[in-house]
């Protein structure tokens, strides 16, 4: 059964046809272009930060090679932009300019169509891609990282055309751009070489790989300087039990990130119209590629919805490719994505309107902010496990904001910064998240959050503080163990442990990989405790401690450096442990 009829009209009949039937032919490209960046440029400066936006607006207050979740783009273009503006537009303001390259780009990839009917019916195919609304304004990594893969594309096809010293050059620069705006551009690379092995008898190729990989070696450095803690974060921080939630979840965000109304038709021209040109066989490896990838993975955790972004090139040229050869298809196209369209200019109204739709997204949990100003009176403010809490409160409060991460949070950038060390021995209000266990805090309720807070006095800073010890393979619960430490103090102060409300205590940490979540926690004892641990100096302790008794099987095992009643952080490397039963009485 054919669902669309195919090849029996010349694109010519487009002219006059479908785009001048739905009121699209008077709209030229410059004229389009115009409309899609005021659009954007008014979402940007009126919509609120996403969290992870002002994540990313932190990033760029500190400008480096590198940071713990992403390569460094998304940072430079924030710093960028809040150079000239520092309200929201700001923040987005070069993600806006750069959605111009990219379509600019795609346009070259399409092959440069000065008709107006391929014009409307390639800007059709954008449009209605939920995707490129989002991230034509929003300042995230994936807005760098689509304009460098488009851009990537037209250099590589350039390069196979002719490998002069200039499409070298430029085609190892965007490699390099690539991996500067997200991790994920390394696929693309390696996809694009699975289908076209011939590169590896071209020796500019091995010169543009080498010149990418040189641009790219500040960020490396940085990795390493840093004991590679995004790699570490990516390839295994990230792990899960499987559930199959997980692949469910995977496979149907990729109708809905795509146009749950176009997406058939996008893959019936995929399936009936493959590209086996030369310089478009990538795109074909790209989208298997892709999707197979990160459905694997979701046998390891949760796949974001984001992270096949990509794909939209692909099956953007080869919607477009297709509906130039049957009119048919063109036609539904076409009328799909005016309802697309639509549906989708409303969606971005109501993030405008929020309190007239009642819109609870993420964009518009700000309000709290506020709330918690005028009850700290200045106080700067912890916040316990969060990196999204502290961005947001940093951005629409002007001041600084700080977050103490424990064993049953992943790390952030915040852990990477050494901004802490402006709150030793001070005055703070620590934000804890509600179902903190502590004895003595208030629990405050504020717009669409809720907080345990309290304040603390004289806060002692060892986040830092680094301890090492040899432990054996297993234990037995209910024993005691005897366990050598090494305490160093990296900090330029010294750290008072008994001091203030809040007093630092040494505690061990067995950690369940399965829940991830701290199973248990004992503390440890050790004699001639000193009232201070001195600057950047060690401390040897003969620390003892018991097993807990209701343990059984494997663990992670680590000594944390607890602060009051927050649950102790990863102060040591952790290892695995095996923990055997009491025998049977």
């Amino acid at each position: 059964m054919t669902i669309f009829k195919t090849a029996q009209h010349s694109p010519e009949d487009a002219r006059e046809g479908s785009t001048q039937k739905y009121g699209l032919r008077k709209y030229d490209g410059p004229l389009m272009l115009v409309a899609w960046i005021l659009l954007n440029g008014l979402q940007a400066a009126f919509t609120r930060l996403d969290p992870d936006e002002a994540y990313y607006w932190v990033y760029a207050q500190a400008l480096n090679w590198g940071y713990f979740d992403h390569p460094p783009a998304v940072a430079l273009l924030i710093w960028l932009g809040k150079s000239l503006l520092i309200n929201e537009l700001g923040v987005r303001l070069f993600t806006v300019l750069l959605m111009i390259g990219t379509l600019y780009g795609i346009w070259i990839l399409a092959g440069k169509p000065q008709d107006r009917s391929k014009l409307t019916l390639l800007a059709a195919l954008l449009v209605s891609m939920p995707f490129l609304h989002i991230y034509s304004f929003v300042a995230t990594p994936d807005a760098p990282l689509l304009f460098c893969a488009v851009w990537f594309f037209v250099h590589y096809q350039r390069f196979v055309k002719d490998a002069s010293w200039l499409n070298t050059a430029l085609l190892g620069l965007s490699m390099a751009a690539m991996l500067f705006s997200k991790y994920h551009g390394l696929l693309v690379i390696l996809f694009t070489l699975f289908s076209n092995w011939r590169l590896l008898l071209q020796p500019r190729f091995y010169i543009a790989s080498v010149f990418g990989a040189v641009l790219f070696l500040p960020h490396l450095y940085w990795q390493y300087a840093h004991d590679f803690p995004s790699f570490r974060y990516h390839l295994s921080g990230r792990d899960d039990p499987y559930e199959l939630k997980h692949t469910v979840t995977y496979v149907l965000n990729q109708l809905v990130i795509f146009n749950p109304f176009l997406f058939p038709m996008l893959l019936w021209a995929v399936i009936r119209h493959p590209i086996r040109n030369a310089l478009h066989r990538p795109f074909s490896f790209l989208l298997i590629g892709f999707w197979g990838f990160f459905f694997y993975t979701t046998f390891k955790g949760h796949v974001e919805p984001q992270w096949t972004m990509l794909l939209l090139i692909p099956l953007v040229l080869t919607g477009y490719h297709y509906g130039l050869q049957s009119s048919y298809y063109r036609h539904w196209v076409l009328r799909l994505a005016g309802l697309s369209l639509l549906l989708l200019l409303l969606a971005r109204i109501a993030l405008l309107q929020w309190n007239l739709f009642q819109l609870k997204t993420d964009f518009h949990r700000t309000h709290w902010v506020g709330e918690l100003q005028q009850i700290v009176q200045g106080t700067p403010v912890v916040f316990q496990n969060s990196y999204r809490d502290p961005s947001v409160y940093a951005f629409y409060s002007g001041e600084r904001a700080y977050t103490f991460t424990d064993a049953n949070y992943r790390r952030n950038q915040f852990d990477i910064f050494d901004w802490e060390k402006a709150l030793h021995g001070q005055r703070v209000a620590v934000a804890g998240q509600d179902g903190w266990a502590c004895t003595d805090c208030e629990t405050v309720a504020l717009t669409r959050k809720t907080i345990r807070l309290k304040f603390a006095d004289s806060l002692q800073i060892a986040q830092k503080v680094h301890i090492h010890f040899s432990p054996p393979s297993t234990w037995k619960a209910g024993e005691e163990v005897a366990l050598p430490l090494t305490l160093h103090n990296p900090y330029s102060h010294e750290i008072q442990p008994t001091t203030g409300n809040m007093p630092l205590t040494l505690r061990t940490v067995f950690y369940d990989p399965r829940t991830e979540r701290i199973r248990a926690t004992t503390s440890l004892t050790w004699p001639k405790q000193p009232d201070q641990w001195l600057s950047q100096a060690s401390i040897t302790i003969a620390a003892t401690f018991v097993v807990p008794a209701e343990l059984s099987g494997t663990y992670l095992f680590a000594i944390g450096v607890q602060t009051g009643e927050l649950p102790p952080p990863f102060s040591s490397r952790p290892v695995l442990i095996s923990i055997l039963a009491p025998p049977q009485q």
